[in-house]
């Protein structure tokens, strides 16, 4: 049966607060000189430490101008135990994970001294940064190492201080940074790909856009100039006589309605012969022989009679709204009406 638990998300590897990096007691800097340290003078180191003043970084060995940095001390702690301890924060991931892997088992603490010209607070211990160590014993010995709980990585962690003065960085400084430079470098690439596509993506959809909004116009304007002529048509069908007035509306409706209809197939004599609906209607209406005409009665016509339909001085909207009312009064088809009223015109 497959597992119903939903997949995990490792986080990125950080590393725990609370790391030791300095102890009270008699040290020797790089130079063989002793101090000694107190744990009032601990005391001193945290409470002088403001990031916001100069915020120390975490580094491989100890370079000279603090750089690279790997990771920065958040805030500085004087432990029960009586070691100095730091919160880091903003860690390489990599980094971490090499701390992690044991590659940087020691740790080494750089101070600016009470009188040296760069210190920001003059007259107390500064802390400079943490150098993290590979083989390099660091200056204080007896430091615990760090010590990750199994299966998290920000777990509880146990540090013993370190104080050093500046060193050149080791090789592992060099093959971090190139991971570090190979990550950057590849984060780049992806994000300029995606951007590309993004812009590529969008400029697709606006073309896609344009050209249905353009499609529509061409199909509305189509559609507006085939009933145009479809209006054109019956208004010639009702001059010849083929269309009564009436049905002029009925015609146009139906053959824009049959429009777009599906081409019929059908056999004319030997042959086969496809048209659309409206067409053949059209073909239909203009074969028919005249129902009525409206044209005007005049003198000389052969016997001086009036011609069926003809009405002397009428026009052909007076002679249908005549035909429509004697058809409503007496209740006759339209021809019979159109017979009488235009017999009546002419009599």
């Amino acid at each position: 049966m497959p597992s119903t638990n939903p997949a995990t998300h490792t986080p990125p590897a950080a590393l725990p607060d609370g790391i030791e990096i300095f102890r009270a007691g008699r040290h020797l800097d790089d130079a063989g000189v002793a101090h000694h340290f107190s744990e009032a003078d601990l005391d001193g180191m945290a409470a002088s430490y403001d990031p916001a003043l100069r915020e120390a970084p975490l580094t491989v060995g100890h370079p000279q101008d603090n750089l690279p940095a790997y990771g920065w001390v958040k805030a500085v702690a004087r432990t029960a135990a009586g070691a100095l301890a730091i919160t880091p924060h903003q860690v390489e991931p990599q980094f971490a994970e090499m701390v992690q892997a044991g590659r940087f088992k020691k740790r080494s603490a750089s101070f600016y001294p009470p009188q040296a010209p760069n210190n920001p607070t003059p007259g107390k211990w500064y802390l400079r940064h943490v150098a993290f160590l590979g083989a390099q014993p660091p200056a204080v010995a007896g430091l615990k190492d760090i010590q990750f709980s199994e299966g998290d990585a920000t777990g509880a962690v146990n540090f013993s201080e370190t104080v050093t003065t500046p060193q050149e960085p080791d090789d592992m400084s060099k093959e971090l940074q190139d991971q570090l430079d190979a990550a950057n470098a590849k984060l780049a690439a992806e994000t300029a790909a995606r951007t590309k596509a993004e812009t590529e993506a969008a400029a697709h959809k606006q073309a896609a856009t344009t050209a249905q909004q353009q499609a529509a116009s061409f199909a509305e304007k189509a559609c507006a100039d085939r009933k145009a002529g479809f209006v054109s048509f019956a208004e010639a069908q009702v001059t010849a006589g083929r269309l009564l007035p009436k049905d002029k509306d009925m015609a146009v409706a139906t053959l824009d309605a049959l429009a777009d209809a599906q081409l019929v197939e059908f056999a004319e004599g030997d042959a086969t012969r496809k048209v659309s609906p409206a067409q053949w209607l059209q073909d239909l209406i203009t074969s028919a022989k005249p129902a009525v005409s409206f044209g005007e009665f005049a003198p000389g016509n052969a016997g001086g009679q009036a011609q069926p339909g003809a009405a002397k001085g009428k026009s052909d909207a007076e002679v249908d709204q005549a035909a429509q009312a004697y058809m409503r009064q007496h209740k006759v088809n339209y021809a019979e009406a159109l017979t009488a009223v235009t017999a009546s015109f002419t009599s």
